[in-house]
């Protein structure tokens, strides 16, 4: 019997329509989800997979997955998930416990963060409003423990089946363990590799033996030293001790050899810092690791006005300041409907992040249309828009209280702005060249040079877009 608290479960969703009253058939989805989905479904959603099978709008859902843990609905975790194995390693609810490398014991390495590939966000509905035996993984058996919880939901192997059932296809054991508690079991391991959660692997040669071979292996935490032996196919005898004051979780797998594995579509830790939703519920999470946390590819669009001194000296600079601000609306909301995030403004400039290259290119060309519908409506060429995009690997910091970016990727963005005059967009050859770019540009005209930027080795080879006729 599904047991939901109704009252609770009332109130946060009329604060939720209180924030969102316009939020329609995603707000409806999800109060029928949180009184229907099963157990297991409630607990580490992956939202662009709940958007895709609910035939929802990803933007919008993700939307109301934010608002619904900023009201208390939801409950929103950051996963930290090895790239090796798939194991989810460290997983926390703030980006203020993020830091910039990670320890996986399962392949006994160590891991760099990276907002873009390994980090993934999740949602669960709140444990008061409906508990869910997921909530506490402990309560699980140990087969549900592993293959529906600990590794990631979103890895699949080479032959397309899910990573969690690759691994229970091959398991030869699993087990939690007391503190202190001892227990020899026996497996007949194939050739290719028999491994351990807590690091030993047998690498399991192809030639066979009939004899039992013992092995004795102590968990003493989660940086107990790897053991590597090979050894012939044929039957080994495990005696393993978990040596701690805390319960342990092993699984041992028989995989044929190293498996390769990708992950489906995911909300990104990258992706949700380019979320503007995110930033303006969650302005208090910030980045505590000094090292600040690797991007492997984030679009970065600079903005300026040209003759923004001339056009304070003309209008005034009460007009000029008010006319500044309007603009900066008007770029704010081409960023936000683009999928972007206003990162910062500089004077009369704007710093924007997007975690798709395609969105900030689109986010260029509706700026350029707005402040173009403005100017016509003034009747007056008030404000020359310059806009420079360039994509690459970054950091994202925490500078003056707040999300920024720091790197040569963003040198280059500003660079390339600087080169812009009005209603020009420069663009980087790495944006050019991302697929399906050219396409959105097809009505414009584009002009190519190589260039030498300041702090910047070598020359750069930088596109020019401007109206056909401009």
């Amino acid at each position: 019997m599904i047991d939901v608290n109704e009252g609770l479960l009332a109130t946060k969703l009329e604060q939720l329509d209180r924030l969102l009253p316009d939020s329609g058939d995603p707000r409806v989805l999800l109060e029928s989800f949180v009184r229907t989905a099963s157990d297991e479904e409630l607990v580490r959603i992956n939202p662009v997979a709940f958007a895709k099978s609910h035939g929802c709008d990803e933007a919008a859902l993700i939307d109301i997955f934010l608002h619904g843990r900023k009201v208390g609905l939801l409950r929103m975790e950051w996963h930290y998930v090895c790239p090796g194995c798939g194991d989810i390693v460290e997983s926390f609810q703030s980006l203020n416990s993020a830091t910039a490398h990670f320890f996986c014991q399962v392949c006994s390495a160590n891991r760099e963060a990276d907002l873009s590939d390994f980090i993934e966000i999740t949602f669960s509905v709140s444990k008061e409003i409906r508990r869910s035996r997921y909530h506490d993984p402990w309560s699980l058996s140990p087969e549900e423990f592993f293959f529906a919880y600990r590794f990631t939901e979103n890895g699949v192997v080479h032959d397309r089946s899910p990573l969690r059932e690759h691994l229970r296809r091959h398991a030869a054991f699993c087990a939690f363990f007391e503190p202190g508690q001892a227990i020899t079991f026996e497996a007949a391991p194939d050739p290719g590799y028999l491994w351990f959660t807590n690091g030993p692997v047998l690498i399991v040669r192809n030639d066979r033996t009939d004899e039992t071979r013992s092995f004795a292996f102590d968990y003493n935490g989660t940086r107990s030293p790897g053991y590597e032996e090979e050894i012939a196919a044929g039957p080994v005898r495990v005696e393993f001790t978990n040596a701690t004051d805390r319960r342990f979780a092993l699984l041992v797998v028989n995989l044929p050899g190293d498996y390769e594995w990708t992950m489906k579509p995911f909300l990104s830790g990258a992706q949700l810092l380019s979320n503007q939703t995110f930033l303006d519920l969650f302005e208090s999470e910030t980045i505590v690791a000094a090292e600040g946390l690797a991007v492997k590819r984030l679009a970065l669009l600079f903005t300026d006005i040209q003759g923004s001194t001339a056009l304070y000296d003309r209008i005034g600079d009460m007009k000029a300041f008010d006319l500044v601000r309007l603009h900066f609306g008007y770029l704010r909301d081409s960023i936000s409907r683009n999928s972007g995030a206003l990162v910062k403004t500089i004077g009369d400039a704007v710093m924007a992040s997007f975690h798709d290259p395609l969105d900030a290119l689109r986010a260029a060309l509706d700026m350029h249309a707005q402040i173009a519908r403005f100017n016509a409506e003034a009747g007056n060429d008030l404000i020359g828009l310059k806009v420079g995009v360039h994509v690459g690997t970054c950091l994202a910091v925490t500078l003056n209280g707040r999300l920024d970016y720091f790197g040569q990727a963003v040198n280059l963005a500003a660079r390339v702005q600087a080169l812009s005059e009005a209603n020009e967009i420069y663009l980087t050859d790495e944006m050019l060249s991302v697929p399906g770019a050219e396409g959105l540009l097809a009505a414009f005209a584009t002009e190519a040079r190589s260039v030498q930027l300041k702090g910047v080795q070598g020359h750069v080879r930088v596109h020019r877009v401007y109206p056909v006729d401009g």
